[in-house]
């Protein structure tokens, strides 16, 4: 029974790094909207918009600064097929077997009277904690607790040692979005590449 869950979980990983390459995506897209006007409040809108449907909370909402943020949100796991906030095969594995969250970053630059930019990053988060040392498997039932001692020496967990490790950019969820944030603002100019959705 455990050889055909590997054999597929190996294939599914395989066929995630067929996808395009990480450098294909198109992240930012290039507008010319006047600063005043009911296509810059549309495009304000559409990234708010685009926002909320994956599933994000705004964190920063910066129309003079040309900045939205949302808060981090943990990623998209295999049983969570309503969501989408992985794009590719190998986001949605990595996202599943290890505790990943996003958040994202929306800018629009321009040169004061108008704007000539929209440029989406998607930040990545591994979770990080000391390893527990799983010496019987009475301390099963305490694992995730903060009673077993580390493997480092020390007696007892605390969550002060937690941590949240930066581990790069999302391209291809970064394209999803830009796509979407460009629809919902009816200013579509060019196609962004995607990945396959999981």
């Amino acid at each position: 029974m455990l050889i055909p869950i590997v054999a597929s979980l190996s294939l599914a990983a395989v066929a995630g790094c067929l996808g395009p390459r990480r450098s294909d995506y198109v992240t930012s897209q290039p507008v010319t909207i006047e600063n005043d006007s009911t296509r810059a409040d549309a495009l304000w809108e559409g990234i708010q918009d685009a926002l909320h449907d994956r599933g994000l909370k705004l964190d920063r909402v910066d129309r003079r600064g040309g900045v939205i943020t949302s808060l981090p949100v943990t990623s998209q796991q295999f049983f969570e097929w309503w969501r989408h906030d992985v794009d590719t095969r190998e986001d949605f594995w990595e996202a599943t077997l290890n505790p990943i969250r996003r958040w994202v970053e929306v800018n629009v630059s321009g040169d004061g009277d108008r704007w000539n930019d929209v440029a989406v990053v998607v930040h990545k988060q591994r979770y990080s904690a000391p390893d527990r040392q799983f010496n019987s498997t009475g301390a099963l039932y305490q694992y995730f607790g903060t009673s077993l001692p580390t493997t480092t020496g020390e007696s007892k967990l605390d969550s002060e040692r937690d941590r949240w490790v930066e581990i790069g950019r999302d391209p291809a969820m970064e394209a999803f979005l830009l796509a979407r944030i460009l629809d919902a603002a009816g200013a579509s100019g060019g196609s962004t590449e995607r990945g396959e959705q999981p």
